[in-house]
């Protein structure tokens, strides 16, 4: 198929990957942007929906693949593996592994092609994964709902004490959630009873404030994402600990939070919430 626009001098763009929201800043890409743009240069459209989740967004009628973490909230339990893939890198002894299903859109361009790749796809689904993830879910939609309520709520209220509201000697600088971060390309794909997700950053004034309010806050503590329970991690300490300039550059400062927020009881959450920013402002 002949490319319009391509610089012949220069190699193709095979695919375009992207998450919706992006994690860790919950920043939302222009999806039909992002979709004429496959189609004048003829390249795949691949989105990771893990965090919007397909209870609250649509983005298959713009992409080529949906790719979804099913170990995330999809499970929630936190004890099945979603289908497995591991890279394995032997010139550093990096080893990852990702948990996903993959969702061909079948009136998309290349789903023809897509799909005849698919057939050499070997299931090696470990068998009490599977059961496990099958009774996990069940419930996924209204857990989510739950989720999204729970995070809503926990979001104003910091966003009511922070510097992003104009609130002086506000501790928490900014709140990144989907509802206030690119908001007008989060409800592109938003479904009409669809939230804005269950993970949400923050950023605060100073490294004391951060650490005090991460050390203060009574939740779980850990990098997954996801859980029934609300899980907190320092996400830029954890994932670019040796490259904290860099990461910098792109916004993720060194004391950024990231709050996966559970199914507990909304106002016990508040009060959590509330003791962790009285600490933070206790630091200062």
């Amino acid at each position: 198929m002949e490319e319009s626009g391509r610089d012949p001098t220069k190699p193709p763009i095979l695919a375009l990957f992207t998450e919706f929201p992006s994690n860790p800043l919950l920043r939302s890409a222009d999806i039909p942007r992002l979709r004429a743009l496959a189609d004048k240069y003829n390249f795949l459209l691949v989105i990771d929906d893990t965090i919007g989740n397909f209870v609250n967004v649509e983005v298959l009628p713009y992409v080529d693949v949906v790719v979804t973490s099913l170990s995330k909230v999809f499970s929630g339990d936190a004890n099945a593996m979603g289908g497995r893939y591991v890279e394995c890198q032997p010139s550093d002894a990096t080893y990852h592994s990702y948990r996903f299903s993959l969702v061909l859109n079948p009136k998309g361009r290349q789903y023809a092609a897509l799909k005849n790749h698919m057939v050499a796809y070997e299931d090696t689904y470990f068998s009490e994964d599977a059961l496990f993830m099958e009774r996990n879910s069940r419930d996924f939609a209204q857990r989510v709902r739950t989720i999204d309520d729970n995070t809503q709520a926990i979001c104003a209220f910091l966003r009511s004490r922070s510097t992003a509201e104009g609130v002086p000697s506000a501790v928490i600088k900014e709140v990144f959630y989907p509802k206030y971060t690119t908001p007008a390309n989060y409800l592109r794909c938003k479904l009409p009873e669809g939230g804005y997700g269950g993970l949400f950053s923050l950023t605060f004034t100073s490294l004391a404030a951060s650490k005090a309010f991460f050390d203060a806050l009574p939740c779980q503590k850990g990098p997954s994402l996801g859980t029934n329970f609300t899980l907190a991690c320092p996400y830029t300490i954890l994932a670019h600990y040796t490259e904290l300039e860099w990461a910098a550059q792109y916004g993720v400062e060194e004391g950024l939070v990231r709050i996966s927020v559970g199914m507990e009881q909304g106002d016990l959450l508040l009060r959590c919430f509330d003791i962790a920013v009285k600490a933070a402002e206790s630091a200062e």
